[in-house]
């Protein structure tokens, strides 16, 4: 996961890269079209063991288990000189008391409460990328951004 800064700010807006690369040879993956099988949490340093709101996306190599399933996922091969990515944009805006978190395309909308980021900025960004008919999964390395709060 990569985003296009390292430091947002309330309204700001922003780009989130996902990633999906083999760790050695070339495979094909599958991914659900409304990418309902990826899971992203966004946590203020505070609230890491508690806070824990979910975007998805998931992929399933081999074969459906269930006979044509075209209409719901998509195929795609990836090698580590051509991942899958996707670039989903987001938008960071306020409330009083929260800083809202949100990708309109994914349907996450996480709020994260304001005092915890007063004394520590940082957002941890969490993902896991599970299988399409199963519960197994890989997470994405997590990540950091900066969001100010005044």
């Amino acid at each position: 996961m990569e985003f296009d800064k390292e430091t947002y700010q309330s309204n700001d807006n922003f780009e989130l890269t996902i990633r999906i690369a083999p760790i050695k040879a070339e495979k094909t993956i599958r991914l659900y079209k409304n990418l309902n099988n990826i899971e992203i949490s966004f946590l203020s340093k505070a609230e890491q063991l508690g806070f824990n709101q979910e975007l998805k996306k998931r992929f399933v190599e081999g074969p459906s288990l269930t006979g044509d399933d075209s209409e719901y996922i998509d195929k795609y091969t990836i090698s580590k000189e051509n991942p899958f990515e996707k670039k989903l944009l987001g938008t960071i805006s306020e409330t009083e008391k929260e800083i809202v978190i949100e990708i309109s395309e994914l349907k996450i909308k996480n709020k994260i409460d304001k005092i915890y980021l007063l004394d520590n900025p940082i957002i941890l960004i969490k993902g896991n990328c599970r299988t399409v008919y199963g519960i197994e999964g890989k997470s994405f390395e997590s990540t950091e951004i900066k969001i100010k709060v005044e």
